[in-house]
């Protein structure tokens, strides 16, 4: 394998690297000094504890405004182009991903808030099921060319959703306001590398992220929006997945507990996996709390079996003797 020299240099001199990144550090210094962008960082602390967007002034003008977010994104270049010019090896000090398709560049976290850059490759972009997640979201494009659209659900009695849509070309200057609990942006195409600079915020309490079916509105999946729950989730199925029988009485407690509705499901379902008789007797009791939100889904799943599976009944009747 060939190995540049200057890679092959900073192996055994690590002062360059050091010099490099100290660099690369003073420009995101010199950009949060920069007028403007020291009062919009300032703000998302506010933003991100829930101020409201009209009573954050520079955020607002970034977001609202003309002009703003393409000086600011503009001023956040030119520190680090010159950087990366005398700096190659250098790495700007914000968190980055790239699939190959999208790019994002995390250029702030505030609180409940995220302020990020997000570049799309050009190229068409098959249908996506719908996803819905309890946030606010606000666009604003700074280049590039694509056509979008929004897509606005009404919840169904039946747990589904019924769509509208409004189609839009996404293009320098654009603004977007977002709900992402009944809106969401789907981009079919892009034509020139789209780039947008995109503040987010999640609720206090927020609601489980919610997955659609594009053709049906069917609910397909629904997932914790709290990460520390979304990593409880990953844990329990992960167990369900290696057959461990004894985490059963620990998911039956975590299913009949308190917590997020979306965790406590999953808790149910791992454990009627793991020991039909403990996780149907949790099903049962579930089923009969009142006031409880998986009461009446726990009352579905229990019909849904006891018609698959007869022999249910002799449990269900185990626990009632009477």
């Amino acid at each position: 394998m060939h190995v540049h020299p200057d890679i092959a240099a900073l192996r055994t001199d690590r002062g360059p690297q050091r010099q490099a990144q100290r660099a690369m550090q003073l420009a995101c210094e010199a950009w949060r000094a920069d007028p403007g962008a020291a009062a919009m960082l300032a703000e998302l602390e506010a933003f991100g504890a829930g101020t409201p967007l009209e009573d954050c002034p520079a955020l607002d003008q970034v977001f609202t405004g003309a002009d703003e977010a393409e000086r600011l994104t503009g001023l956040l270049s030119q520190h680090f182009c010159a950087a990366i010019a005398a700096n190659p090896y250098g790495h700007p000090p914000f968190r980055n991903g790239f699939d190959g398709r999208a790019a994002s560049l995390l250029l702030g976290r505030a609180g409940r808030a995220q302020l990020i850059i997000q570049a799309r490759e050009p190229g068409a972009y098959g249908a996506e099921n719908r996803i819905f997640n309890d946030s606010l979201r606000f666009d604003a494009v700074l280049g590039g060319l694509g056509a979008a659209r929004i897509v606005r659900m009404v919840p169904r009695e039946d747990g589904g959703g019924d769509y509208s849509e409004e189609r839009l070309a996404l293009k320098p200057g654009c603004r977007l306001a977002l709900d992402l609990a009944s809106e969401t942006l789907l981009v079919d195409r892009v034509e020139r590398r789209l780039v947008i600079l995109r503040l987010l915020r999640t609720n206090a309490d927020p609601q489980p992220s919610r997955e659609y079916c594009a053709e049906s509105g069917a609910l397909l999946h629904q997932s914790a929006a709290d990460l520390g729950t979304s990593r409880q989730e990953a844990i329990i199925a992960l167990l369900g997945r290696m057959g461990r029988q004894d985490a059963a009485p620990a998911m039956r407690d975590v299913a009949l507990g308190k917590g997020d509705a979306s965790l406590r499901w999953q808790a149910l379902r791992e454990a009627l996996a793991l020991d039909t008789a403990l996780g149907f007797a949790t099903l049962l009791e579930l089923a009969r709390r009142t006031g409880d939100p998986l009461a009446d889904p726990a009352g579905a799943l229990r019909a849904q079996l006891i018609e698959t599976y007869p022999q249910l009944l002799q449990l269900e009747d185990a626990q009632c003797p009477a």
